[in-house]
């Protein structure tokens, strides 16, 4: 296990070589190794502020526990708009690695009214985060939050992210029964009033998979395939319209 002393140094070389892959793929493993959560969470705080790619969040659930109270003993005295909403999203991530401890309900409870008071942030980009977060640790209780953005939210993208959290919450262990009922509707009026075609098309392939249809490829919908995203939104509504 290295000392905060010896990560520092690792961290210089790697940041005057440019950061290559092998090298930075070893050093991520020894953060989440070690006992030094707050230079871990600095230096993830550090890749965001410079807006790079470098994955240094990937090991952080290996701190357990320990790293998620720090990281909620953090957000009380975050301020910055941008950084509260990536550490949100940060400990969602973690959560959704840890279903298997006994600790998971305690923190997904903790974590849920802090992400539905950033649900109406102005930036988009940021909502998008928040939308995400509650497809991978949202409850039964946040299907309708979900339900009400793929309707009328302003933004197309994060109609299509509320849809598409809709669909993974059903592999986030939540019941599909449940999540089929609450939603069949929902999606049904969405994908018929969607003049966004892109996001029409993730619509439809995230209905698609919650119910267990195959109205569209994803190619289709990345291609925005305006023939087959027409033809697949007819049968969508035709079968979601059903009682």
């Amino acid at each position: 296990m290295l000392s905060k002393e010896n990560l520092e140094v690792l961290y210089n070389e790697l940041a005057e070589h440019e950061f290559p892959d092998g090298e930075r793929i070893k050093f991520i493993d020894e953060l989440g190794a070690s006992n030094e959560l707050a230079y871990h969470y600095e230096l993830i705080c550090k890749e965001w502020e410079e807006d790079k790619d470098l994955y240094l969040d990937r090991s952080f659930d290996r701190h357990g526990r320990d790293g998620l109270e720090f990281l909620f003993d953090r957000l009380n005295g975050i301020e910055d708009e941008r950084l509260k909403v990536f550490t949100v999203y940060l400990i969602a991530g973690i959560l959704s690695k840890l279903r298997h401890m006994d600790f998971y309900f305690e923190f997904c409870k903790k974590l849920n009214p802090i992400l539905a008071s950033l649900l109406e942030i102005n930036d988009n980009t940021l909502r998008h985060k928040i939308i995400i977060a509650f497809g991978w640790i949202g409850s039964v209780n946040d299907i309708d939050i979900l339900t009400n953005k793929i309707l009328a939210d302003e933004d197309s993208l994060c109609r299509a992210w509320a849809a598409s959290s809709l669909m993974q919450m059903s592999f986030f262990g939540l019941n599909q029964d449940i999540l089929r009922e609450k939603t069949k509707s929902v999606f049904a009026q969405a994908i018929n009033v969607e003049k966004d075609l892109y996001t029409c098309g993730i619509m439809i392939k995230s209905a698609q998979t919650l119910f267990g249809k195959k109205w569209i490829s994803a190619s289709a919908v990345e291609n925005i395939d305006i023939k087959k995203i027409e033809k697949a939104r007819k049968s969508a509504i035709r079968f979601l319209s059903k009682g």
